[in-house]
């Protein structure tokens, strides 16, 4: 049995991914692959899938945890090792990682049973976020593991930044990965056509990391009711110090919206007729104590 070709997608949390991620299912479908997904999420509930605009692919979920975590290591091997034994065979599996994993751990998963021999990830892309990666650098040991393990970096957002910036960025991120191809985007869109090799073969070079993912903890919150969009913006602002990533579809009495928190800033949009989960929360960041925060956030109801 051939092995399957894998591409993972890694970045830290708001570096654009699941953007990438559409743009590359598009190319992809002009190849006509069949394609299975497998997303990985930091919390109870399954928000990017939402997001994500599969048109046939199979999608499969790791939720609660890195899938290059110890902590969710058998729930993400069960999954690739269904996609790899899948019959029919898919042509190809793209892996969307959380943005705390730490891709080190993959290599070592895939050298032993049961995947050992099934899959090869053939290129691992990583979204750098031009705006805010400076504001993680130096706190978040992942975020440096991720760009040294990638063989492509993917600059991203470069609109919202100058060019002094760009080349400081960049220098940055070759003291870390000399070897991987580093591109500069917009939203996400690269040239598949040019960058996206099916003939290579990726493998990470550090050892398995048995630890929890950092000081970091997920909270969902559900809340079904009516909320009042200002109160949930005043919620969001009072732990702007300690959060990393919030986003989620709720119910308010401007209408049904989509709420992320990235970079310290919040962005509130209109959600689509189809946006799924409505009155689901999920917040990623330091010390997060669920409890007193679905106390807190049901006090934004109407």
């Amino acid at each position: 049995m051939e092995s399957l070709p894998i591409i993972l997608i890694t970045g830290f949390l708001g570096a654009g991914k699941t953007t990438f991620l559409n743009n590359l299912l598009a190319h992809l479908r002009t190849l006509d692959k069949s394609t299975a997904l497998l997303i990985n999420e930091f919390g109870k509930a399954g928000i990017d899938k939402d997001l994500v605009d599969s048109r046939g692919e199979a999608v499969y979920e790791v939720n609660q945890g890195s899938i290059f975590c110890v902590c969710t290591r058998d729930q993400f091997i069960r999954a690739l090792d269904g996609i790899a034994g899948h019959s029919p065979s898919f042509d190809l599996a793209v892996i969307e990682s959380t943005g705390i994993a730490n891709t080190a751990d993959l290599g070592k998963y895939l050298e032993a049973p049961p995947l050992e021999g099934q899959i090869d990830i053939k290129q691992n892309f990583c979204l750098i976020d031009a705006a805010n990666f400076h504001k993680v650098f130096e706190t978040l040991p992942a975020v440096r593991t991720q760009v040294g393990e990638a063989s492509v970096l993917v600059i991203n957002k470069t609109d919202l930044v100058d060019k002094n910036h760009l080349t400081r960025l960049e220098a940055r991120l070759r003291e870390l990965n000399p070897d991987a191809l580093i591109l500069r985007t917009s939203y996400g869109n690269i040239d598949f056509s040019a960058n996206l090799d099916l003939t290579g073969s990726w493998s990470a070079r550090a050892g398995l990391d048995t630890s929890p993912p950092e000081d970091i903890f997920s909270a969902t919150l559900v809340e079904p009711g009516l909320l009042s969009k200002e109160k949930v913006r005043r919620f969001l602002e009072r732990h702007d110090r300690s959060l990393l990533r919030a986003k989620g579809f709720l119910a308010t009495d401007e209408g049904r919206l989509f709420i992320e928190w990235v970079g310290g800033s919040l962005y509130i949009k209109p959600a689509g007729t189809d946006a799924g989960v409505t009155g689901t929360l999920v917040l990623i960041g330091y010390g997060l104590s669920e409890a007193s925060l679905k106390d807190e956030f049901r006090e934004c109801l109407l």
